[in-house]
C-alpha cells in the first residue's frame, strides 16, 4: 500500500533539482527537529534521511510528519507563487532596459525570471493535483485508520 508519505516523496523526487533544494531548505528551516545544513553538498540526502528517520519511529510520527509536510509545502508553494505574481511587469521592465542598454546580463535575468515563475507555477499545479488526490484529509485519515484502527492518535 502506498502511503500518503510515499506519495509526497515520489512527488518531491520528481521536482527539478534546484526547486527540490529550495523546497527542502524551506521545509527544513520550518520543521521542528530538522538539523540539516542547506549549504552542505549532501543536503538533500541528509534531509531525506532525517524525514525517513522520523517516519520509521512509527505510524503516529509518520502521520504527524505527513500533516506537517503537507501544510508546509502548501504554504511554501503558495508563497512562492504569490512572490512571483508581479513577474510579468518586472520582466517587461527588464526587457525595456535591455532594448535601451543592450545589456546581456539584464536579458539573462529577464529570461531567468520568466523561467522561475513558470517553474513555480508548474510546481504549484503539480502540488494541487497531489493534494487533491492522494493527500486529501480523507485519504490521510483512511491511511491512519488502516494502520492503527483501534487507537486514537490524537
Amino acid at each position: 500500500m502506498t502511503t500518503p508519505y510515499d506519495s509526497f516523496i515520489e512527488w518531491f523526487g520528481k521536482l527539478p533539482l534546484k526547486y527540490r533544494q529550495d523546497l527542502a531548505s524551506e521545509i527544513a528551516s520550518l520543521l521542528p527537529g530538522m538539523d540539516v545544513n542547506p549549504y552542505h553538498r549532501k543536503f538533500l540526502d541528509d534531509f531525506s534521511a532525517q524525514l525517513e528517520a522520523i517516519r520509521k519511529k512509527g505510524h503516529r510520527e509518520e502521520y504527524g510528519l505527513i500533516l506537517c509536510l503537507k501544510t508546509l509545502t502548501e504554504h511554501i508553494v503558495t508563497e512562492k507563487n504569490r512572490d512571483n505574481s508581479g513577474w510579468e511587469k518586472e520582466k517587461a521592465e527588464l526587457d525595456e532596459m535591455v532594448k535601451m542598454t543592450g545589456s546581456c546580463s539584464m536579458a539573462t535575468h529577464a529570461s531567468e525570471l520568466a523561467m522561475q515563475y513558470s517553474q513555480w507555477k508548474a510546481i504549484g499545479d503539480m502540488w494541487q493535483e497531489l493534494a487533491n488526490s492522494t493527500l486529501t484529509p480523507q485519504v490521510i485519515e483512511n491511511w491512519r485508520q488502516s494502520v492503527s484502527p483501534s487507537t486514537h492518535i490524537l
